[in-house]
């Protein structure tokens, strides 16, 4: 047990958490997606990430290993070790498994982030969030995936039926929780509006350059809008929820609205033009930044 205590002091202190942090921050500037990957699977018997998709897998790694943890790491290594709890330190090996990220082998292949091909329905009878049941395909690929009404609420209607001229009533969206329409080719955020609920929304990867819709969405607590054309994030001052957002690569030079926001935990600017002062102000917050 002493040998565990000791390795795990050496693997949390705050140069060797600079240093984890910094190699994932580096795959993720440099677009290796699969390296990411391929660490969240390694430790995945400690940690659950969904490595399919690459905003959240990267937004929880630098998280989890951020420098800024290392207080909180080692107060836990110290609890487990004086009171002999063997497990508790045991649930804490997994940065061991990625020390030498480089040694971690690659994966022969590499997932994509969203499957075109739609799996799921709606359910009739809603009951609850649980809106998903498996269906066919009704449509032509053509019909189905390309449309000249690019809005959020025709992609879902998408990704949901599998199609697009089906009635959906708003209403539906309002108990939808969690969303992910990353890589959807959308370009207007109608729709989004009405889910008034939901908690989770990715919407990287695609062609926004307004989204104002997102003004009420009160409930939203991780944000995912990388790879879009944003300019202005305005809306974003007015969702007091927001814990985690990613805005890599966009057209922002302005982050001033995130400033005021009190449970803000992690920021993503990558590809943007911040200015430093912007940036050091969210870190005197002690918002963990990615820049």
């Amino acid at each position: 047990m002493k040998d565990l205590y000791l390795k795990l002091k050496e693997a949390y202190s705050d140069k060797n958490l600079n240093k984890i942090t910094a190699g994932i921050i580096e795959l993720y500037k440099t677009q290796q997606y699969d390296r990411i990957r391929d660490i969240s699977n390694t430790i995945s018997d400690f940690i659950e990430i969904d490595e399919r998709n690459i905003s959240k897998c990267f937004s929880k790694l630098v998280m989890i290993y951020h420098p800024d943890k290392e207080t909180y790491y080692n107060k836990e290594i110290e609890k487990y070790y004086h009171s002999g709890n063997q497990e508790g330190l045991n649930q804490l090996r997994h940065i061991l498994l990625i020390q030498n990220m480089e040694d971690i082998p690659v994966s022969a292949a590499v997932l994509d982030d969203i499957d075109y091909s739609p799996e799921y329905g709606w359910d009739e009878e809603p009951q609850g969030n649980s809106y998903f049941s498996e269906s066919e395909n009704f449509e032509s690929e053509e019909e189905a995936f390309y449309e000249d009404d690019n809005t959020f609420f025709t992609a879902l209607k998408r990704k949901i039926y599998g199609r697009i001229n089906i009635d959906m009533p708003v209403y539906y969206l309002e108990d939808l929780d969690e969303i992910e329409m990353a890589e959807y080719e959308v370009e207007s955020l109608d729709g989004v509006e009405y889910c008034i609920h939901t908690a989770i929304l990715d919407l990287s990867r695609n062609q926004l350059t307004d989204i104002s819709e997102l003004w009420n969405l009160k409930q939203l607590e991780e944000l995912y809008l990388a790879d879009n054309q944003i300019g202005y994030i305005d809306s974003l001052g007015n969702l007091p929820k927001l814990r985690v957002v990613d805005l890599s690569n966009n057209l922002i030079d302005d982050i001033s609205p995130l400033l005021e926001l009190e449970n803000l935990e992690y920021v993503n600017i990558v590809g943007n033009k911040i200015p430093r002062h912007q940036i050091d102000e969210l870190l005197s917050k002690d918002v963990i930044v990615v820049y």
